[in-house]
């Protein structure tokens, strides 16, 4: 212990504070002390009386094991939701004779069922076409909630620049295995401690999948969610761009279940990775350091995620070097050193939630504190370094899985060769020409198959750049045509022409139904 001391000493202060933040855990810790500072200035919005209504819109892909829970707890609010929409999306397991006999029961307005998946996103998309409430509360359907968490999550939208709002969130299985409970302290500290002091200066840059609430009018005048990857991400940026505000409500609590197994972890959190990459640097160009019109809480925002995040992930191998270079034999020293100080620091912020939220993760949460500078600084920081790499050199979230493979033909220009060894198999042009032979053998035109989503970004970046020449309805309307629901259409009219399609004003039906009791 002496010799870690003597190590620790002799070490420059630039050098010690770019150790601690290139591991995370003291950004959490100094967010809570800010937090306690300023705690005068925190907002909340439990004493409001909200006299909206919300509908309740759940898709699901073979999630029947939690949709009863999920319907119960909704069933069980303080602020009665005035429906539930359950889309089944495709599912193969009970998923749909789940919904249709909680439909059954009343405890379920309407269930819209895919032929085929379609995708999250065009799901929600589908319902919000025929919710009625004045608010849209997207759910997973794995997400238990407290009693008025729905209620306190409306009264955020008292304020009538606030166009969405998300909640607290808490791991439900935490007990399962070792990852989720650390996935529980990892919420704690990440969800409940940094968002809550990105709320207090407006800079909340992702409204969470698993329990989101919009207001339903913008929702529809926007075109709804992107279909691509990371649509949670890009809504939020977009209403943030369009003027709105997002709010982040600490004191409204859901519970969702977290991956139980390190590769499933792996998988969940490289693909939240890579769309943030993409979404944030591609689409909505965040890595230059000066926007024109800016607000100063999207700059906020923006920086938050490049000097907490980016910067950090992508120096982590250069520091690793440079630390074995500067310490040679003590480099072992110097870095347990850094992991006691980080475990502490840990230990501490963890008691600081407690004492600012009255939330603990309890006894087998304590235990997991003793490895949890490991799991955050190691484990998950290598794995974002792979996974923002893998987006830089080869584009990673253009194969996606959690996006249908017939949508991300669509959006991303990908086509399937007919001699190519499976139907899966897919030839991608991110800018390079090609020759697709045509079915009498013949060969059309070289053609240039561009990325559909960095021309829609181009287009809508010139949009807030002439805001102020332009009214809000027209640009609202070539927005919704830019980000509603033409990619899917596509996809379904090209490749599954016999399915359910939701278009503009014109629905097929032959595999998917839409039942509902009125």
């Amino acid at each position: 212990m002496s010799e870690m001391v003597e190590v620790l000493a002799g070490t420059s202060l630039f050098l010690l504070a770019f150790s601690l933040l290139i591991f995370d855990i003291p950004r959490y810790t100094l967010s809570l002390v800010s937090l306690a500072l300023f705690s005068s200035k925190r907002r909340s919005a439990s004493g409001t009386v909200c006299e909206a209504t919300v509908s309740v819109i759940i898709p699901t892909f073979n999630g029947g094991s939690g949709l009863a829970p999920s319907i119960s707890s909704l069933r069980r609010q303080t602020l009665r939701p005035v429906e539930i929409i359950v889309v089944d999306d495709g599912s193969t397991d009970q998923t749909r004779a789940v919904a249709e006999r909680a439909r059954a029961q009343g405890l379920v307005d309407m269930v819209i069922c895919h032929g085929t998946r379609c995708g999250r996103s065009a799901a929600i998309n589908a319902a919000a076409r025929f919710a009625r409430g004045d608010l849209l509360l997207t759910v997973d359907a794995d997400t238990v909630f407290e009693p008025n968490a729905v209620e306190r999550l409306a009264a955020a939208f008292g304020d009538p620049l606030v166009a969405g709002a998300s909640c607290n969130i808490a791991i439900s299985n935490e007990r399962d295995s070792i990852w989720t409970g650390l996935q529980s302290v990892e919420y704690l500290m990440s969800i409940t401690a940094g968002r809550s002091i990105l709320d207090v200066v407006d800079a909340i840059a992702c409204l969470s999948g698993a329990c989101s609430m919009y207001r339903r009018d913008i929702f529809t005048q926007q075109g709804g969610l992107d279909v691509g990857p990371g649509e949670d991400m890009e809504y939020t940026l977009r209403l943030r761009r369009l003027g709105y505000v997002i709010r982040f409500v600490s004191d409204a609590w859901a519970e969702t279940a977290g991956p139980a197994s390190g590769i499933s972890l792996l998988r969940q959190r490289a693909r939240w990775d890579r769309d943030a990459l993409r979404i944030r640097f591609m689409m909505y160009g965040e890595l230059s350091f000066r926007h024109p019109l800016e607000r100063l809480p999207d700059t906020i925002q923006r920086l938050d995620f490049i000097f907490f995040d980016l910067v950090p992930t992508l120096s982590l191998p250069f520091y690793l070097a440079y630390i074995v270079l500067l310490f040679g034999p003590d480099a072992v020293l110097f870095l347990s050193a850094i992991y006691l100080l980080l475990l502490w620091i840990s230990v501490f912020t963890m008691a600081l939630v407690f004492a600012l939220f009255q939330r603990s993760v309890g006894n087998f949460g304590w235990k997991m504190a003793l490895i949890f500078p490991l799991y955050q600084g190691v484990y998950l920081k290598c794995a974002r370094f792979f996974s923002y790499s893998s987006e830089i050199i080869f584009a990673s979230s253009r194969n996606d899985d959690f996006v249908p493979p017939r949508v991300r033909r669509a959006l991303f220009g990908q086509k399937r060769w007919p001699n190519d060894g499976g139907p899966d198999a897919t030839r991608s042009a991110y800018s390079r020409s090609y020759r697709e032979p045509s079915a009498r053998g013949r060969t059309d035109r070289p053609r240039r198959l561009c990325d559909n989503r960095i021309r829609h970004t181009r287009i809508l970046c010139r949009l807030f750049r002439e805001a102020n020449s332009l009214s809000r309805r027209p640009g609202q309307r070539v927005l919704a045509k830019i980000f509603g629901f033409t990619a899917v259409h596509r996809a379904d009219q090209q490749h599954h022409r016999g399915e359910r399609w939701i278009g503009q004003g014109r629905r097929r039906n032959r595999k998917g139904a839409v039942s509902a009791a009125r």
